[in-house]
């Protein structure tokens, strides 16, 4: 008897030992998510620009995956933003139109229920940081509010405000705008270096290429003297600091095992161009057609995302939320009253053992804040005139091939009425879901929203009812 308690005792700290560990010592990789702001392809020489020199990103993309059909979250900042952190259309969150400071109604952002990727990566044994722009609230919806250990950023663009705060306290006034790619570098290197035993989670929306267009002076004028000398210098500086991030995590002996994505906001903001590439879509930032969300994304990891790779499979910003969770075994363990995800993990994609890529379709908002499209495969459909979002959409309407017809040129609605049939019908069922399950927009403490809750019907088409 005794020998078999012995026995009984031996095996249950055998049994001990053989447990997990705990999540803080599990090899886990470190994630970097890097978000330019409203950088568009064309900008990057990886994806066809001729005048633009990235050469920093262009080593990124031949190290890992280019995804050339991946979607912001929205043709604006803000929701964009939302999109990104919640894994939701950010419609469902309560977003009526515009961005924080132009279009949102004042003391509103991102409602403190949504339970974002940085909460599930702190619950799950992170550190998480963020250093950039945040621009999606303030007082109770602020980083440090949403899940994010440490914080160092800007609360609105770089065009709105001139205020430095580090953990919700303000540390800098009047900061310099070409100092701005540079100061928040040295904040990553900084989180890349520091010790612990936990993964990190480092979420880095630049301020840049956002207008006002300020590059270093170490970069001023670097890139040549024409009227877009300065937008093309601050691109070709945010290269290099990338460059300077990267360089980081090979020094510190972190680059095989971090995940970094590299990708933008939206498409460009008019005015912006100057002399330019021959765009590969049709519209910009705000724009609804693809050149105002479908943007860069570059997916790196060191023996699990195969190097030199192009994928055209259908992605999106709400993806990354549950793909990056599955990655690092973080579990989503969303309360109840927080938001409903629309992602979708496409992990097997980005290390190519899916049989079937699991994103088909997507819905479209433009920045004023009306539903105007669906695309289901290689179709896109335009059931909605968009208000003044979206030029050179007055009749419809609009069916478009954009495996053919990436620019939207050719109207085919005609000519195949029953994909016009059936993606109106699945956008509509789309559509009811996102409004009839949302999270009410955040508002400031003791702050009532001005406007009640969208509703579909409220959104669903000028052409089509």
């Amino acid at each position: 008897m005794q020998r078999s308690i012995s026995l009984l005792a031996l095996l249950s700290l055998v049994a001990i030992g053989c447990q997990a560990k705990p999540a803080e010592s599990v090899d886990r990789p470190n994630v970097i998510l890097m978000m330019a702001d409203d950088l568009a392809n064309e900008d990057l020489s990886c994806y066809g620009s001729a005048r633009i020199k990235t050469p920093r990103i262009d080593g990124l993309a031949s190290e890992g995956l280019r995804l050339t059909s991946y979607y912001a979250g929205n043709p604006v900042c803000s929701p964009s933003r939302m999109a990104l952190l919640s894994g939701s259309y950010p419609a469902r969150l309560g977003w009526r139109w515009g961005v924080q400071g132009y279009g949102f109604a004042p003391k509103t952002g991102m409602s403190p229920k949504v339970y974002t990727v940085a909460e599930a990566f702190r619950d799950g044994g992170y550190r998480t940081a963020m250093t950039g722009k945040w621009h999606l609230g303030d007082k109770n919806m602020r980083p440090e509010d949403q899940g994010f250990e440490s914080a160092y950023y800007i609360r609105m663009s770089n065009n709105q405000n001139r205020d430095m705060y580090r953990d919700g306290e303000l540390v800098q006034e009047k900061w310099d705008n070409a100092l701005l790619s540079e100061t928040f570098t040295e904040e990553v290197v900084r989180v890349i270096n520091e010790e612990s035993d936990k993964p990190f989670f480092l979420y880095v929306p630049w301020t840049a290429p956002h207008f006002p267009a300020d590059p270093h002076p170490d970069w001023a004028g670097k890139s040549g003297t024409n009227k877009s000398a300065k937008y093309t210098d601050t691109v070709e500086e945010l290269d290099h600091r990338i460059g300077q991030v990267l360089d980081a995590l090979e020094k510190a002996g972190k680059a095989d095992n971090t995940i970094v994505i590299f990708t933008s906001d939206n498409g460009r903001q008019g005015g912006q161009q100057g002399p330019n590439d021959d765009p590969p879509f049709s519209g910009m930032k705000w724009h609804s057609k693809e050149g105002g969300t479908r943007v860069p994304c570059i997916v790196r990891y060191p023996g699990k995302v195969s190097a030199n790779q192009a994928s055209k499979a259908m992605a999106c910003a709400i993806d990354l939320y549950p793909t990056l969770a599955h990655a690092s075994r973080v579990a989503i363990n969303l309360p109840k009253d927080a938001q409903k995800m629309d992602g979708v993990n496409i992990w097997g994609t980005f290390v190519n053992n899916f049989s079937k890529h699991p994103r088909t379709e997507r819905l479209y908002w433009h920045g004023k804040g009306q539903a105007t499209a669906i695309r289901g495969g290689d179709w896109k459909l335009f059931f909605n005139a968009g208000d003044k979002g979206d030029p050179d959409l007055s009749a419809g309407p609009l069916l478009f091939n954009l495996a053919e017809d990436p620019k939207e040129t050719t109207n085919l609605a005609e000519k195949h009425p029953e994909k016009t049939k059936a993606l109106l019908a699945r956008a509509k069922e789309l559509l009811k879901s996102v409004y009839g399950n949302q999270v009410p927009i955040g508002t400031w403490p003791g702050v009532e929203p001005t406007e009640p809750p969208l509703k579909a019907e409220d959104v669903w088409g000028t052409w089509i009812k």
